[in-house]
């Protein structure tokens, strides 16, 4: 898969080619599998216009995910559920938890990790 800066040099390439070809934005388009609209895009970046569609800066940070390994108990437990951290903390929740209250609670956990 290219980088985004290739695949941006490649867009603007594209947008250059169709500008010194003089041929409609549309045939030009079909002729390359693109759309029209994309051709119309990168011309503007070309230009030095600047994107209207800017990516917003995340104000929480980023959650990061921990492996999970699904282990069937040969002794079915119908009384709830374990849950073993990355930390090593076991957390045990009855069978009647409700959903808020466990995502409190490994939300307080997962914190000090």
């Amino acid at each position: 898969m290219a980088t985004p800066e290739a695949r941006r040099e490649q867009m603007l390439d594209l947008a250059r080619r169709w500008r010194e070809s003089g041929v409609k934005a549309r045939t030009f388009a079909e002729e390359h599998g693109v759309t029209a609209w994309t051709l119309y895009y990168w011309r503007q970046r070309l230009d030095g216009a600047p994107s209207k569609h800017r990516r917003r800066r995340r104000s929480t940070p980023r959650t990061t995910l921990a492996p999970v390994h699904v282990v069937t108990d040969p002794v079915p437990r119908p009384d709830g559920l374990e849950i073993l951290l990355a930390s090593g903390d076991r957390l045990r929740a009855s069978a009647d938890v409700s959903a808020e209250t466990l995502r409190g609670v490994l939300r307080v956990l997962c914190a000090r990790c």
